[in-house]
């Protein structure tokens, strides 16, 4: 059975939930199929030639050619506007170009420690006036006349100045005279400057002298600034070789929020900038066009939230242009593809590094149609896409479930006539619909599919002996649905289950459906008709499977050959067929052993050993290995479930 990625179980559970929103209770939103009739009469009653402008079929029209090179999962954004900052605006780099030349004008910070190199102003007044000057030396010392070395290390410009007083009263009297007082006050001379090391994508990399105030967002600063590889949110401080602070300025550039001010820069630390590891651009109808950084658990609507939102003239309607991952692509071919989403479904929509989101305006669809009845985003779209597309991004045909619950052959399409009544009338089919030109002001009618049963399902993935899907009963719980899919495999962790589904809540009066993914869920935990349940594999663990004596789970030992994890097993039956070895990776890929049992699986690799099919004679020690194994894994699986609890 071919296992997939983690992360790539996590991605599938959140499209499956996407596949099963027919059944969530936006759907009372939708017109019934007996209100689209009513709509329908009523626009043609103000038709006085309705009664014979009788119901066209779409093969007996002839519509002008439509210039289509490609379906509409594969179009490219439409009449996208662009500024020509849009195409360089990187977000965040600029906050670190400029020149610091403030230092002088800072008030010294009342938890700054001297040290080495640092000048101090002494003055007295009073009884005795006098202002000096010290420099303190490298052990932390100041000389004073006719007192000698006075130790101010480490100490802020309060605790110095009582050391001073306490030291200075000797040949000082009046310094702790109530009556004739002399007053002493301690000040900032020049400052040493301390060395900070400088990694990764910075301007300049390096050593670097940096003002003794400096938190780390003044250090960059110092240094010339971030390059437009490096990454804004994972900036690292290292101290000794330990990373003790990781800071995400996004959250200072976008809500004013200081989480780095308090970790102050030391001599000797190193600031790293690593590599932007994803990045996404955003254009069109922004108020913040251009290029921004996200994380891996990051949606479109964290993306628009970061571009400042929609502008006052934008659509519901966005087009991606969305990247193929390398491990994902068949071939060059399909390296990207362009996609319809929307802002109603934007939090769920997860990106790639490399893809760009066009958020369309208002003006790109004031030629509009309408699309009413069964879709998932019933209302206005642009006329100058053919009725496939605009069909596709309303949601529902491209669903394998969905899709069930509409008529695909029975779509009808109102259209005014020349006296600007609805006169007009043409019913198709989904099959037949890129080749239908849409004009502006059609009204598209979808109706629901009365023969589908309404039975709804959850869908159960990942480390299960029976994937699919399952008929969803009252009240059924994660462990009853594990039970439909027979069960975990030896990989599968019990407590490693993912569970995405919907939940519902109301607000102000109104029905909000959201989607919401939940790790490590309770068997107990009710499943809704939108749930998918993902088990996920035991981390380090390698699986032995098929004629060992030994089959079962063994723990990850980095460097063991195949041929160790064998012995490990047990070693060979007597007709195993040893040179047709194979391991299955976690991704499902096959990898061919034959000869080579030097070969070093991975963690979550499983090691098949085949058996000849038409042995010669009876294995007698073989059956009683086996009766022996299955006792024996059932021993190991319940020792792994007790260590992960």
């Amino acid at each position: 059975m071919k296992r997939k990625y983690t992360i790539l179980l996590i991605v599938i559970s959140i499209f499956l939930n996407n596949i099963f929103a027919q059944v969530s209770v936006s759907d009372i939103n939708r017109l019934s199929n007996s209100q689209l009739d009513s709509i329908r009469k009523e626009l043609q009653s103000n038709d006085p030639i309705s009664d014979s402008s009788d119901t066209i079929n779409i093969d007996g029209v002839d519509p002008e050619p439509v210039n289509i090179e490609s379906s509409p999962e594969n179009l490219q954004p439409v009449n996208i506007e662009s500024s020509p900052a849009d195409s360089i605006s990187y977000f965040g780099y600029n906050y670190f170009k400029r020149d610091i030349n403030f230092f002088d004008n800072v008030p010294t910070p009342p938890d700054f420690k001297l040290g080495p190199g640092d000048e101090i102003i002494l003055s007295l007044w009073g009884e005795t006036n006098l202002r000096e000057s010290f420099v303190i030396n490298k052990e932390g010392l100041i000389y004073y006349k006719n007192i000698g070395f006075i130790n101010l290390s480490n100490k802020n410009l309060k605790e110095a100045e009582l050391i001073l007083i306490e030291e200075l009263s000797r040949i000082y009297s009046t310094l702790k005279d109530k009556e004739n007082q002399t007053e002493l006050m301690l000040e900032l001379g020049k400052l040493k400057s301390i060395n900070v090391y400088f990694s990764g994508q910075i301007e300049t990399p390096g050593i670097h002298l940096i003002h003794p105030f400096s938190d780390i967002f003044l250090a960059i600063v110092q240094a010339g600034g971030v390059k437009q590889e490096g990454s804004l949110r994972h900036v690292q401080l290292i101290r000794n070789n330990k990373v003790i602070s990781t800071v995400d300025f996004y959250s200072f550039f976008i809500d004013g929020k200081n989480n780095f001010s308090s970790t102050k820069i030391i001599d000797g630390d190193v600031i790293h900038i690593p590599i932007v590891s994803k990045r996404v651009r955003i254009q069109g109808a922004i108020t913040n066009p251009g290029f921004f950084e996200l994380f891996d658990d990051e949606s479109l609507a964290d993306l628009i939230q970061y571009a400042g939102n929609l502008s006052a003239d934008a659509s519901s309607n966005i087009m991606l242009d969305v990247l193929v991952p390398l491990s994902d692509r068949l071939s060059d071919d399909n390296a990207r593809l362009s996609v319809a989403a929307n802002i109603n479904t934007a939090s769920n929509t997860k990106l790639n590094n490399g893809d760009t989101a066009s958020v369309r305006f208002i003006s790109d669809v004031e030629t509009k149609v309408e699309v009413l009845g069964r879709v998932k985003f019933p209302g206005l779209y642009s006329s100058s896409s053919t009725l496939k597309e605009v069909l596709d991004i309303a949601g529902g045909f491209n669903d394998p479930l969905y899709k069930k619950s509409i008529r695909m052959d029975e779509i009808f399409i109102l259209r005014k006539d020349e006296n600007q009544f609805y006169g007009l009338e043409f019913q198709t089919s989904y099959n037949d619909s890129d080749k239908f030109e849409l004009i502006a002001g059609d009204k598209i009618f979808v109706y629901e599919d009365y023969r589908y049963n309404n039975n709804f399902i959850i869908q159960v993935g990942g480390e299960v002996k029976k994937r699919g899907n399952f008929p969803l009963t009252s009240e059924m719980t994660v462990g009853q649905a594990l039970d439909l899919a027979e069960g975990l495999t030896p990989l599968g962790n019990p407590k490693a289950i993912v569970v995405s589904q919907d939940f519902v809540q109301n607000n102000n009066g109104e029905i909000i459906t959201t989607s919401k993914n939940i790790s490590n869920v309770d068997l107990d935990l009710v499943l809704n008709a939108n749930a998918s349940v993902v088990v996920l594999p035991f981390k380090d663990m390698v699986n032995i499977e098929g004629n060992v004596y030994n089959p079962g789970l063994i723990a990850y030992q980095k460097g063991l050959s195949v041929s160790s994890y064998i012995k490990l097993a047990g070693g060979y039956k007597e007709n195993s067929l040893k040179n047709n070895v194979y391991i299955q990776k976690a991704n499902g890929e096959i990898q061919s052993v034959a000869r080579g049992r030097f070969k070093r699986p991975e963690a979550g690799d499983t090691i098949v050993v085949p058996a000849d099919q038409n042995p010669q004679d009876f294995d007698t020690a073989g059956f009683v290995a086996d009766v022996l194994s299955v006792l024996t894994n059932l021993v190991a699986i319940f020792s792994i479930v007790d260590n992960n609890n």
